[in-house]
């Protein structure tokens, strides 16, 4: 979207969602107090772990990736890391590229990018 729309456009519109969105989701009461989620019914169980699955997985990751952006030289370096990553070869017995991989490929662990 930055490439597309321009950097304030991405920044109001994409990167201070996934802020406020993330910010909730850490004040959120089942996520600071996980041992009360077990006392609740299953389908109540279901639909929290949902909801916070999509906010790490669709807020909280491309934070934690533009933290690497920074943490390893910018855009361009992140380019040239990504681009590493993305060969198109993929291995058949296991074609799927890990939260591990990235972060090896960064020299980064996840204690670096933590947001908190």
């Amino acid at each position: 979207m930055k490439e597309l729309h321009g950097a304030d456009y991405a920044q109001k519109y994409y990167v201070d969602v996934w802020q406020s969105r993330v910010a909730d989701y850490y004040q959120d009461f089942y996520v600071r107090n996980p041992e009360f989620l077990s006392t609740l019914p299953e389908q109540y169980r279901a639909d929290i772990a949902n909801s916070q699955s999509t906010v790490r997985r669709y807020c909280e990751m491309p934070l934690k990736i533009l933290k690497a952006e920074k943490l390893v030289g910018g855009e361009e370096a992140m380019d040239q890391i990504l681009s590493g990553l993305f060969t198109g070869e993929t291995n058949p017995s296991y074609p799927y590229l890990t939260w591990q991989d990235f972060l090896d490929a960064c020299n980064l662990s996840e204690e670096d990018l933590n947001l908190g």
